[in-house]
């Protein structure tokens, strides 16, 4: 009987911390299609880019083989607060990271059923704190 008292205040001395680390650890990273805008900021990074380079380097390779006539469609494409942008994945560079509220990867898969042909890279989705 003594042995399952103390068992039992074992588990609850070691239970609470372990739920409260993993919720923490939850909270800050929603998984690898995601960097959150908290977790943008724990890096050195200055801007979008650097983000994904230092979490996710995936994102930023190539997919699929080059076209003549479009080597850049390889390439994940950019879309800025909804908004797809022209200059491939150099336009991160200019996305400040305390500007950053969420960075999310589409795969081709996602992104041609999302928003059509086109998109054999996937795309990159960052939303900004300013366009939500």
């Amino acid at each position: 009987m003594l042995y399952l008292a103390i068992c039992a205040v074992g588990i609850c001395a070691i239970t609470p911390a372990g739920c409260a680390t993993h919720s923490a650890t939850s909270a800050r990273s929603r998984g690898a299609d995601v960097i959150t805008g908290p977790e943008a900021r724990e890096t050195s990074a200055n801007d979008a880019f650097e983000v994904v380079r230092l979490l996710r380097p995936a994102w930023l390779r190539s997919r699929a083989a080059p076209s003549l006539s479009n080597p850049e469609a390889t390439y994940a494409r950019i879309y800025v607060d909804n908004v797809p942008m022209a200059g491939g994945t150099r336009d991160l560079r200019n996305i400040a990271t305390g500007d950053i509220q969420e960075i999310r990867y589409l795969s081709p898969t996602e992104a041609t059923t999302r928003f059509g042909t086109g998109h054999s890279g996937g795309v990159i989705m960052v939303r900004t704190r300013r366009g939500g």
